[in-house]
């Protein structure tokens, strides 16, 4: 298939793709690290993820609602981002640890 979309080696799923960030995210904005507390969460596809590629998620708490977060997904091989102008919105105030911004990498 992804051939067809024109690349010339497999590339991950945009949904796989997506599902990993937004574990992540879960992961650094909420205190008790509850999926339960994600209300909402978009993003815009930027660039593909190659199977086997590390993924390093950047979270940003929103200086001016307490229950959202912005973040984007970096393709740390390539240093390319692969998921950009994402938001996410929870059920209760986020809790960012140290200065308000996180990172993770899988």
């Amino acid at each position: 298939m992804s051939k067809l979309g024109g690349f010339k080696t497999p590339i991950l799923h945009g949904l796989c793709t997506f599902g990993h960030a937004a574990r992540h995210v879960v992961k650094l904005a909420t205190a008790k690290d509850d999926p339960r507390e994600l209300r909402s969460i978009k993003a815009r596809f930027s660039a593909p993820v190659i199977p086997g590629e590390t993924l390093e998620t950047s979270v940003w708490a929103d200086g001016k609602n307490p229950c959202r977060v912005f973040f984007q997904v970096r393709v740390v091989e390539r240093d390319v981002i692969a998921i950009s102008n994402a938001a996410a919105d929870f059920a209760s105030p986020v809790s960012i640890a140290g200065s308000g911004s996180g990172n993770a990498k899988l």
